[in-house]
């Protein structure tokens, strides 16, 4: 199977929402970096520039070895943990875009 990519563009509702969502990102990330290694090669954030209505965006970056990968993924305490946050919370607003390679501009740096 191909490896999968996963971008989110995830758009707190309110500051404070913002910072549940960033607390509980933040402990997938320390269960990725515990136990998911093998099959999780990219797990990361970037913070977006506020925009003119002071509103702060998200680009949250995944890479899984397979679709086995991202399934088992999916299933782990803290994700499941934060996603039903962000559903029963109405933390972000958020959109989920995966892929496989396929053609295109490689970097060449």
């Amino acid at each position: 199977m191909p490896p999968i990519e996963l971008t989110a563009i995830v758009t707190p509702k309110s500051p404070e929402k913002g910072q549940r969502f960033l607390e509980l990102f933040q402990r997938c990330v320390e269960y990725v970096e515990a136990n998911e290694k093998d099959y999780v090669h990219r797990y990361e954030m970037h913070k977006g520039i506020k925009d003119k209505d002071g509103n702060v965006q998200y680009v949250v970056l995944e890479g899984y070895k397979d679709k086995e990968g991202l399934d088992k993924h999916m299933k782990t305490k803290p994700v499941v943990e934060l996603l039903e946050a962000i559903s029963k919370e109405e933390l972000t607003e958020t959109k989920i875009i995966m892929t496989t390679k396929g053609p295109g501009i490689a970097p060449k740096l």
